[in-house]
């Protein structure tokens, strides 16, 4: 058993219409939300500053006096003490010890880190050798929650997905120019539209905070994964709605009781039968006379 073959084509005329509306929606499906967010952020700074101008100006000079002191002050201690010194600084700061000697294809070892005086250190990780490129600790968390930051894997997801549903689109405007079987387009908007619905669950699950002092400063939308979250749930829509459409147009395209369908099937029939010659037989019937009655 195969696909099954297309059988009533669309119109030029509706597949330009159509591939118009596919691109157009797609592209405004991750537009709008970065848009939206941006206007928020903007929104909200005005008004952060209007009304918290002093604070806003202390910490403006704060965070450039900062800035200064680290650039100017690592530069002259480098040239004071040198290369040495940095290293030296290095090795005391990684001076734990793993007695376990975990590797990191040995799934089931757990290290456990102890520093020069034999003490635990609880800090440097209770996770397996393969986890470690993908950690991230309490503390660090809480740092670039408190300075704004975004991490690494979130922009990642992001990105990730963006460029799958750039995927998608392009695959269903082939499909559609080309009144193909629209089958894989719709498992694939349906199968993605399911996983953003699970990203927005994930999201909310402790990646979006609703108080704190950064929330304070840069307000709600200045959260990177609130955008994330208003994306995926664009996404959502786009997929629910296009899936449900690519259906039906797969349910006419494949319908054999469709009526331009009948009218060609009769048609055809019309054309398998030719009018014979002059000289055709013509069946005679004796007619059918009643019996005399006696």
């Amino acid at each position: 058993m195969g696909s099954p073959q297309v059988k009533n084509h669309p119109s030029k005329a509706s597949n330009v219409m159509f591939s118009f509306a596919w691109i157009v929606c797609g592209i405004l499906a991750f537009l709008i939300p970065l848009v939206y967010r941006t206007m928020k952020m903007k929104n909200y700074k005005k008004m952060y500053y209007m009304y918290n101008w002093e604070e806003a100006q202390e910490q403006y000079q704060q965070e450039q006096q900062e800035y200064y002191e680290n650039y100017y002050g690592n530069e002259n201690y480098q040239q004071q003490y040198g290369q040495g010194n940095y290293q030296y600084q290095w090795d005391q700061m990684t001076g734990t010890y793993d007695v376990n000697q975990c590797k990191w294809w040995q799934v089931n070892c757990f290290p456990y880190y102890i520093n020069e005086n034999g003490e635990p250190q609880p800090s440097a990780g209770w996770y397996p050798g393969w986890f470690s490129g993908w950690t991230q600790t309490e503390e660090e968390r809480e740092q670039m929650m408190e300075d704004g930051e975004t991490s690494s894997a979130m922009i990642f997801v992001y990105v990730w997905q963006l460029i799958m549903f750039l995927i998608i689109l392009a695959y269903g405007f082939i499909v559609i120019r080309q009144n193909r079987v629209v089958t894989g387009v719709t498992v694939a908007l349906v199968v993605f539209a399911n996983m953003c619905f699970l990203c927005m669950w994930l999201l909310a699950d402790g990646s979006i905070v609703t108080d704190g002092e950064f929330v304070q400063r840069t307000g709600f939308y200045g959260q990177f994964a609130v955008l994330m979250f208003i994306t995926n749930a664009w996404y959502v829509v786009f997929g629910v709605l296009f899936s449900a459409i690519f259906a039906i147009r797969g349910h006419n395209m494949h319908d054999d009781n469709e009526p331009n369908m009948k009218q060609r099937q009769v048609d055809v029939n019309a054309q398998s039968y030719r009018p014979l010659g002059g000289h055709s037989p013509t069946p005679q019937r004796v007619p059918i006379t009643a019996p005399p009655l006696v």
